[in-house]
């Protein structure tokens, strides 16, 4: 196995997108600013997750981790501010639970409010018209035209 190779990811290490401040971060690249995630995809991620069913912390976590096949990895030290803040502006809920359901232990799980439930559904179109603009002017690598215009249909 080639050194610093992680088995449990299939995208290697310098590929993997963290989020900034996490201590699991990929190596930084040589150019400042390239591997961090654009501002606002830390909620927007959240809020898509949440709209297939209540999660906890760490359940967000390793289910954007699977979702990105790997690509969005890291401890997600980002992500509690980021529930912090979507809870207080009313567009998550959170309860805790007792984990295991008989268990001393708690843990916060959290859901969409009736308003993130709308806010997921319009981030979700404003990154897919991001990314289709983004395709547009970057190319699209040695990825066929017709994936284009399945985005494009797609962000109508």
């Amino acid at each position: 196995m080639a050194r610093g190779a992680d088995p449990a990811h299939p995208i290697p290490a310098a590929r993997r997108a963290t989020v900034p401040g996490s201590r699991d971060a990929a190596p930084k690249p040589s150019h400042p600013g390239s591997g961090d995630l654009p501002s606002g995809t830390t909620p927007a991620l959240i809020l898509s997750v949440l709209a297939d069913g209540p999660l906890h912390g760490y359940g967000l976590a390793k289910e954007i981790e699977r979702r990105s096949g790997g690509f969005f990895t890291g401890s997600w030290g980002s992500l509690y501010p980021a529930l912090q803040r979507l809870e207080q502006e009313g567009l998550i809920e959170g309860d805790w639970e007792p984990y295991p359901p008989q268990g001393k232990r708690r843990r916060r799980v959290y859901r969409l409010t009736p308003q993130g439930k709308a806010a997921a559904r319009q981030a979700a179109g404003r990154w897919r018209q991001f990314a289709l603009r983004l395709l547009q002017v970057v190319g699209h690598g040695d990825e066929p035209p017709a994936t284009v215009r399945e985005v494009a249909r797609a962000t109508r």
